[in-house]
């Protein structure tokens, strides 16, 4: 699977990432908290983020989706991630690496999303990101964001997902901290945030 995902969202996998999708460790820690989400998450990520390197520990909250056809075939692929850019950011903006780490299991990133050219108008793009809010809402997350090159121009298709979508180079705040997260000149970022009970 870890040389699929690849070829059909047509970008390279974050080589800690395609090993863990190879070992079976992508997504491990994300299991605690579907059954009773918060706590038993929480403790279970603060566990990886202290006994593992960082990489590691990332991707055990990284979550790859994969759908596939009749005959078994992979078609659509997503792939959402701890969000490097912003635990970078916090580490120079003076974070601690705890504090700078546990964004990760507050904030995700669309690393890529992808369906193959034969599968295509089928819904599954839209289900695959509707999946992944769900994951990540139940577990607490407050905030799914990711970007995409503006000559796409897939603005149409993310807002009817439900995601708000940045004029291009506009930046965002991901949450109640001190600096933001900002577009390349070509790129428009996407968010999507969870309601405030």
């Amino acid at each position: 699977m870890a040389d699929t995902l690849p070829a059909i969202a047509g970008a390279r996998l974050i080589l800690v990432l395609r090993s863990a999708i190879e070992n079976g460790t992508a997504a491990s820690v994300l299991p605690a908290g579907w059954a009773a989400p918060s706590r038993p998450f929480f403790d279970t990520a603060a566990r990886a983020f202290v006994t593992q390197p960082m990489a590691e520990s990332m991707s055990g909250i990284g979550l790859p989706l994969v759908t596939v056809d009749q005959e078994d075939r992979v078609v659509g692929v997503l792939s959402v991630t701890a969000p490097g850019a912003i635990i970078d950011r916090a580490l120079d903006h003076g974070y601690e690496p705890p504090k700078a780490l546990t964004l990760g299991v507050a904030v995700a990133k669309i690393h890529g999303l992808a369906v193959s050219e034969t599968a295509r108008s089928q819904g599954l793009a839209t289900t695959l990101l509707k999946r992944a809010w769900q994951v990540h809402e139940q577990l607490g997350y407050f905030l799914l964001y990711g970007s995409y090159e503006t000559e796409r121009d897939l603005g149409a298709f993310y807002t009817r997902c439900g995601y708000t979508v940045l004029a291009p180079a506009q930046g965002f705040a991901p949450i109640d901290i001190l600096f933001g997260i900002h577009a390349g000149p070509d790129e428009c970022v996407l968010t999507r945030r969870r309601s405030r009970r």
